[in-house]
């Protein structure tokens, strides 16, 4: 078989089943249903503004006939980690910006890319547990469809989709339609590779859903782009795809003959931007192309692809992990047709749920979180997860370097010792065991226990409490490495190097208090900044730096600054020499 349109089977399939096999079964119907008209709005004045201007401000003033949740590359992102505020994303606030939404008397769907399985998962069990939550949460939420991404793809689609597809016909129901199974060398047709689940009668990859929202019969087509499909290909050998244009060909007219007609055609595309374009310009039957980002922080509008008809596509990004939605308000016009308007959601701490039994009953997703925390407690992903050797465990294999805890620091380092026992480092246990909510439990995942404890994942590192009590919190080997070989040997070059790689020599000492505060209040690129510096400081403040944003990055701290924190933990010999 010939790769053809750059795909494993090309556009041979096409002569190879029949265009009958590709568009039998094709579309099935879903409902939306239309909320009751609300009294007054409860979210009035209390929406996220973006630029100055209030989201949805700039919309008709009709009630439009229907609003099209638009989200994708989630990346397993159920919920932030609530170490530090203010955080964006997560499906608690999706479901509250939906209910939102639908408060307003707006009859309100959702449609989803894909690469909704994490893009990394250190257990595979977690993953797809992970998965599973996440669809039942975007089924509770309204959604009808979501496409195959390469997250999927990598983790196996067969054992992704059976993880939630093959346990109940419901939605959302999984698109893509240009994907095949391959053995032997011979193509097997997407609907028997990927069976109905039970007495179901779509397969568990589809291409196609309809669906009516409000008073508007939406369809959706769902299908993987060459540079994803190459990916998926070399992920699974038993996977292959079909050209774009032999599956959207019969697609859209199968889509045009469906006794629904549907008003309003968006294509969940799981390619480039480029590729995306490329598509719309050959299918202008799609009003709105979701694809993928270019980039994590979406475009604040998106992209309008002018066809020689005067139709026009809406190729539109949402950005990565649920930081972000669009939603599409689709508004009727005197002659019948559609206006589309389009609004990008920030979905920051204004979508937080409020701390009252009520508000918390309300959000369907909530209990779906606790169950799924409860859950990673119970299969003990915590112990599952492998252990790797640290750094200088691989240089000094001949030492069997391993982890002691902080309290053995404090014999000779006891002012260093009291420094870190007066910090939140000290505590960072707590913050999962004790006040985390939300869902609770977070001290039984090791997607948290990584950055709240000593060495978890590593070799000799934090296991539980129970067999590694020394090693809870964030202490002095978190940042240092194992200690046993500085104990022993407390002046050993060598080993005093492993233990502060940062330094290019050993007198490289980060700049004094004054120094860091004046760096904390200057402008970025700024005079009085950290350009300022000797360019031996600057070094040695970006290589700390970057051994703290392992834990204190964008996402989980997004106003770290070394400048702001080091003053709170100031420890060792003393400051650089200014």
């Amino acid at each position: 078989m010939t790769h053809g349109t750059g795909n494993r089977v090309g556009g041979r399939v096409v002569g190879l089943l029949g265009l009958a096999a590709l568009v039998g079964g094709l579309v099935y119907d879903g409902i939306a249903q239309v909320p009751p008209r609300p009294g007054p709005d409860p979210w009035a004045g209390k929406l996220p503004k973006i630029g100055g201007v209030e989201i949805f401000s700039t919309w008709p003033k009709d009630r439009p006939e229907a609003v099209l949740i638009l989200s994708g590359q989630t990346f397993g992102f159920l919920s932030p980690c609530g170490c530090s505020r203010p955080q964006m994303g997560g499906l608690e606030r999706r479901a509250n910006a939906i209910a939102m939404l639908k408060a307003k008397g707006w009859p309100v769907a959702g449609v989803d890319l894909g690469d909704f399985y994490p893009l990394k998962s250190a257990v595979s069990e977690q993953g797809l547990l992970k998965y599973a939550t996440g669809m039942s949460a975007l089924r509770e939420m309204g959604y009808f469809a979501v496409g195959v991404g390469k997250t999927e793809l990598d983790a196996g689609l067969l054992k992704v989709v059976a993880e939630y597809a093959l346990q109940k016909e419901q939605p959302p129901f999984a698109l893509a339609g240009n994907v095949v199974g391959v053995s032997d060398k011979q193509v097997i047709p997407r609907e028997q590779y990927f069976p109905p689940a039970g007495n179901g009668k779509r397969p568990t990859v589809g291409l196609a859903e309809i669906a009516d929202v409000g008073t508007v019969p939406v369809g959706v087509v769902g299908v993987v782009g060459p540079s994803v499909a190459r990916a998926g290909e070399k992920a699974d050998d038993n996977l292959g795809f079909l050209g774009n244009k032999d599956v959207l060909a019969p697609a859209v007219q199968a889509l045009a003959n469906h006794p629904k007609r549907p008003q309003l055609n968006v294509l969940l595309y799981q390619g480039t931007a480029d590729e995306a374009r490329k598509v719309a310009g050959d299918f202008p039957q799609f009003q709105v192309v979701l694809c993928q980002s270019d980039d994590a922080e979406p475009p604040q509008f998106p992209e309008t692809i002018s066809h020689k008809d005067g139709k026009k596509t809406l190729l539109v990004q949402v950005g990565h992990k649920g930081r972000y939605v669009g939603a599409l308000g689709l508004f009727r016009k005197p002659d019948g047709s559609l206006d589309l308007q389009y609004q990008l959601v920030p979905l920051g701490e204004e979508f937080l749920t409020p701390e009252t039994p009520e508000a918390e009953k309300a959000n369907p997703v909530l209990p779906l979180l606790e169950e799924y925390a409860k859950q990673v407690k119970d299969r003990n992903f915590l112990a599952k997860v492998a252990r790797l050797p640290h750094s200088a465990q691989i240089q000094k294999p001949d030492l069997n370097l391993s982890y002691v805890g902080s309290d053995r620091c404090l014999g000779c380092h006891a002012s260093e010792f009291a420094k870190w026992k007066e910090s939140k480092h000290s505590h960072a246990y707590e913050a999962l065991e004790v006040y985390a909510k939300r869902p609770s439990l977070r001290n039984f995942d090791g997607e948290c226990i990584v950055c709240h404890t000593v060495g978890y994942g590593i070799k000799t590192g934090f296991e539980s409490t129970e067999k590694t009590p020394a090693l809870k919190h964030v202490g002095c080997e978190s940042c240092h490495g194992p200690g046993s070989g500085h104990m022993t040997a407390p002046r050993d070059a060598e080993l005093l190097k492993l233990m502060s790689p940062w330094k290019a020599n050993p007198a490289d000492r980060l700049p004094d208090v004054a120094t860091l505060e004046r760096i904390a209040k200057a402008p970025p690129g700024g005079p009085g900044g950290i350009t300022d510096l000797p360019a031996a400081q600057q070094r040695i403040i970006n290589f700390v730096s970057q051994t703290c944003t392992k834990c204190h990055d964008a996402e989980n701290d997004p106003h770290f600054d070394l400048a702001k924190y080091w003053p709170k933990v100031i420890h060792g010999p003393g400051p650089a020499k200014q």
